[in-house]
This record gives structure tokens, sequence and C-alpha cells, in this order.
């Protein structure tokens, strides 16, 4: 009885704790699933990119400056820290580094030979801040909480692999419904892998 209760009270807390992500995942899986309804009148997902500024840039970098180091400066001179990734290598006429934010993102095209700055921003749509966030993984970036939120993605997977295993538990312990537990496993199962084989 002790562990009876141990992993229904696990199940449970888990379950609290988390639900910010699990409505994430499960909003957003209604978006990619069903991408048609969510479209706006030109037929995309995401709002075109609007002009913020452009400016003169004037930063002095190292010939071995990499790609990473220059959009770190660049968004810490604009004031916008946090986790990007980057599109072009220093040696190209143009660098592209986008700002991905929770509720927005900023797109910056450096022109290092121009000495210049294009700062663009994506306007928040519903379905786009759920993907984004349905998306956002990994322990690449050198921020705490973009770690902290890599490792509350782990927890998803785990407690994920833990209901399941949890409620064939309590499934089990239920004997009135082990018959139609049963039933309803294996017509899922078998399902799952017709499907499989034939999508």
């Amino acid at each position: 009885m002790k562990l009876s209760k141990l992993i229904r009270r696990t199940h449970m807390y888990l379950a609290l704790f988390l639900t910010p992500w699990l409505i994430v995942y499960a909003l957003s899986g209604l978006v990619l699933n069903h991408a048609r309804l969510f479209m706006h009148a030109d037929g995309q997902l995401a709002r075109p990119f609007e002009k913020v500024e452009e400016r003169d840039y004037k930063a002095a970098f190292s010939a071995d400056a990499d790609a990473r180091m220059i959009g770190a400066q660049v968004l810490e001179d604009l004031g916008l820290s946090g986790t990007f990734n980057t599109q072009g290598s220093p040696q190209q006429p143009k660098l592209i580094i986008n700002r991905n934010g929770a509720f927005a993102i900023h797109r910056i095209t450096y022109f290092r030979e121009q000495g210049r700055l294009l700062v663009e921003k994506q306007p928040l749509t519903t379905p786009m801040f759920l993907n984004r966030t349905h998306f956002r993984h990994g322990y690449e970036q050198p921020f705490v909480a973009a770690k902290i939120w890599a490792v509350i993605v782990d927890l998803v997977v785990v407690a994920l692999l833990f209901w399941v295993l949890s409620g064939v538990w309590m499934w089990w312990e239920i004997k009135p419904a082990r018959l139609w537990g049963g039933v309803f496993g294996l017509i899922g199962l078998g399902i799952f892998g017709i499907l499989l084989a034939t999508i």
C-alpha cells in the first residue's frame, strides 16, 4: 500500500508541476496538426518581419571571431541578450542573428563591411508562440534559464514514461477494470501497429 500511495502521489504531483508545459505541448500539437486553420490570408502561419531600426555599427572584431561570438556581442550592444542562433559566417557579406525570445523574434542582419545593422521584429501571434515554445530545447545556449528549460523538457520525457508505467500499475490494482483496461490497451496497441505499417 505504501508503494501504491507513493506511485499515485508522484503521478499526481508531476502532473501538477508540469501542467504549463503539457498545456503548451497539447495546444502546439493542435496548431501543428491543423496548421491550415491558423494560417493568415497570405497562407503563412508566421507574420512577416517588420523593420525596427537601421543603425551604424562600428564594432571591431578580431580576425578569428566566430559567428556566435559576434552575435552575442551585437545582441548585448542592442540590449537584446538571450538565446539566439546565427546564419552565415563572419567571412560572408552579412551575418544574420536570430534572437529567439519567448514573445518575439528579432532578426538582426549585420553588414560587417558596411558597419551597419538592420534590426527587424516578427509580430507575436499565438500559433507562433506555441510553436516556438514547443520546439525550445537543448543545452547549447549558455543562459541559465535556457538550461533550466532543457532540464524540465527532460523531466517531461521522464514523466510521460512514468505516467504510462504508473497508469498500468494503477489499472492492475483495480481488479474490476482489468478486463476492459486490457481490451482498450490491446486496441490502442493494435491501431498503433497498423498505422505504423500502413501510413
